[in-house]
């Protein structure tokens, strides 16, 4: 059960936080032409971490004792759907979703605590960055099918094989990878474990392609493990559980997930509401057309539908339930009622929402990632389904 921050705590918390967006994010974006379609410099991603913990968000989820603020996980996606809604493109590197201590927050009982003092408190301090990698070129949603292998040798493990699509690879100073331990020629067992980027006299991954999806974003890339050296040490929670461990944060991460879905969602209708106040054809603003109105009515109907589910899943959460079908319900709805409100907005600004670069255009493309991006729509429709099966 996650502590609860008093909710006044949290409305003053997301008005400092749309003080920092508005009056310091988004400047400095505009005065460095900072665009999400184009690399995005360390030094400016260390900028807004720093800045970020300086001001009390990266990290805001994890507990006192390590540096953050106890947020609730409905405290959280609160700060998530404004940090979305306001389309600033270094977003994720404000609470640590990118590459941050969001990503390891959920697992922080599971590190030791020598661990934690060398590879965790750097990510908690925005000193450093790390990242998630599962998939893999034959393995996606079926996570079983990993072939990265790790061997015993002595006191280390050699890793050999190849991951891709890591969010937040390209800023990770380490991973944590899920690979196949060889116990013997008839026994594999999947096994997490922490590993470094290759330096200079070390062994550990190499970046591998940077891999540009269709919201054109560089934020994902391919980890290479060509025997990779890895210390015992290194292995994260018990051997063989790292497929639990992997598994295990998802349930979490596909509900809050749903908040930025949801944020996105939001800002379609928001510009679509006052392009259709503005816009005139025919000697009237086409918002004076019923067409436009039922169009504007349905994106407003979904996406307050998608959000009382959001939060209802997610105060269940906050009390300890077990919520893994309506997660993946969050999940399911939240990311198709956002391609539903894309594609109705970029029909409201007709033309203009055909355009490169314009910022319809390009949440019509973020949108289109949400139906596959932590568990496609169809498998958590196999999520549902199972769960009311099994009843």
């Amino acid at each position: 059960m996650h502590e609860t921050v008093q909710i006044e705590n949290i409305q003053q918390l997301k008005e400092r936080l749309l003080e920092f967006i508005y009056n310091e994010l988004l400047p400095f974006e505009s005065e460095h032409g900072i665009d999400s379609e184009n690399e995005i410099s360390m030094e400016q991603i260390k900028w807004v971490r720093k800045r970020s913990k300086e001001l009390g968000f990266y990290g805001i989820n994890l507990p006192k004792e390590v540096g953050g603020q106890s947020v609730s996980l409905k405290g959280l996606c609160i700060l998530k759907e404004e940090l979305a809604k306001s389309g600033a493109a270094l977003w994720g590197h404000v609470l640590g979703e990118i590459g941050g201590p969001l990503r390891i927050g959920q697992m922080l009982k599971i590190f030791t605590p020598d661990q934690i003092t060398k590879y965790v408190m750097p990510v908690i301090n925005a000193e450093a960055g790390c990242c998630f990698a599962l998939s893999e070129p034959g393995a996606g949603s079926d996570a079983r099918a990993i072939q990265t292998t790790a061997t015993r040798e002595g006191d280390n493990y050699i890793l050999q094989g190849k991951k891709h699509f890591i969010s937040a690879a390209p800023y990770a100073d380490w991973a944590i990878v899920l690979a196949k331990e060889i116990v013997d020629p008839a026994s594999e067992r999947v096994t997490a474990f922490i590993v470094e980027k290759q330096a200079e006299g070390k062994s550990g991954f190499e970046l591998g392609k940077i891999q540009i999806p269709i919201s054109g974003e560089r934020s994902t890339a391919e980890l290479i493990f060509n025997h990779c050296r890895v210390p015992s040490a290194n292995i994260l929670g018990q051997p063989g559980k790292g497929l639990m461990l992997g598994l295990g944060r998802i349930n979490e991460n596909r509900a809050s997930w749903g908040a930025t879905y949801l944020g996105v969602a939001q800002r379609l209708l928001d510009l679509s509401i006052d392009h259709a106040k503005q816009r005139i054809q025919f000697g009237r603003p086409i918002g004076d057309f019923q067409a436009i109105q039922h169009m504007l009515a349905d994106m407003a109907t979904e996406i307050y539908a998608a959000r009382c589910m959001l939060y209802d899943v997610i105060e269940k959460i906050d009390h300890g339930e077990d919520t893994r079908g309506r997660s993946s319900m969050v999940k399911l709805y939240s990311s198709e009622v956002a391609n539903r409100v894309a594609d109705n907005a970029v029909q409201i600004f007709g033309g203009q929402g055909l355009m490169k670069g314009h910022p319809v255009e390009k949440m019509y493309r973020n949108v289109r990632m949400f139906r596959i991006l932590t568990g496609t729509s169809e498998i958590q429709k196999n999520m549902i389904a199972k769960e009311l099966l099994n009843k």
